[in-house]
């Protein structure tokens, strides 16, 4: 005797469906979401930033005065930043800053890891340089990013890298490890960020690596 399947009550059918397509449309619309909610908060931050100013002089708020003059104040500080006649006012006001006690410190720091800033002798480092190591064990390979060299006591060039976490790489891990056991990427920075934040949903089709040639 054969028992005939019976199909599940229409209210259990109702609800998958609904709920599949409650998902579906989440998965689509999230980063939209999550892009608008970016691009908001870094408005109301930058457009909060100079209202008590602008209060004090005009009587009241005036909403994306702001974040307009923040903007046209970085486009001719760029602007400014490529002329001969800036350069040397430049140079002075940013010794300034760093002989300031504290602060100079942070911004040097600071400096040091943006990308494309001029690091010296360290100027392949930082996160402008993507590197994969074997970690947390042999054969299974972390995407990050090289920060700097150092010797240990052993006399042995070392690579401090860093390794930011899924999905939110403000937070990771860093390492120090022999240069032999550290390979660079053809990839960029922006390519390794989307490909960590995307758990590896978003990443290049290909990678190319070769080994790392440290400054001596």
């Amino acid at each position: 005797m054969t028992t005939t399947a019976q199909p599940a009550p229409i209210h259990r059918q109702v609800g998958r469906g609904f709920g599949r397509r409650l998902t579906r449309g989440a998965l689509l619309l999230l980063p939209l979401m999550i892009t608008f909610w970016l691009i908001q908060f870094a408005f109301q931050t930058m457009d909060g930033l100079l209202q008590p100013i602008i209060s004090a002089i005009a009587g009241d708020e005036i909403p994306g005065l702001s974040f307009a003059i923040i903007i046209v104040a970085l486009f001719v500080v760029g602007a400014l930043s490529s002329s001969v006649l800036f350069r040397t006012p430049g140079y002075l006001f940013e010794r300034g800053i760093m002989a300031l006690p504290g602060v100079g410190s942070v911004y040097s720091t600071t400096k040091k890891l943006l990308p494309g800033s001029d690091r010296g002798p360290r100027a392949a480092t930082g996160f402008d340089t993507v590197v994969r190591i074997e970690y947390p064990r042999v054969g299974v390979f972390s995407v990050g990013f090289l920060m700097g060299y150092l010797e240990d006591g052993e006399g042995v060039r070392c690579g401090v890298v860093y390794m930011p976490s899924t999905p939110m790489p403000q937070s990771g891990w860093l390492v120090q490890l022999p240069v032999d056991e550290i390979e660079v990427m053809d990839w960029n920075s922006a390519q390794a960020m989307q490909y960590i934040v995307s758990a590896g949903v978003s990443c290049p089709d290909s990678m190319t690596t070769a080994p790392i040639e440290a400054p001596s």
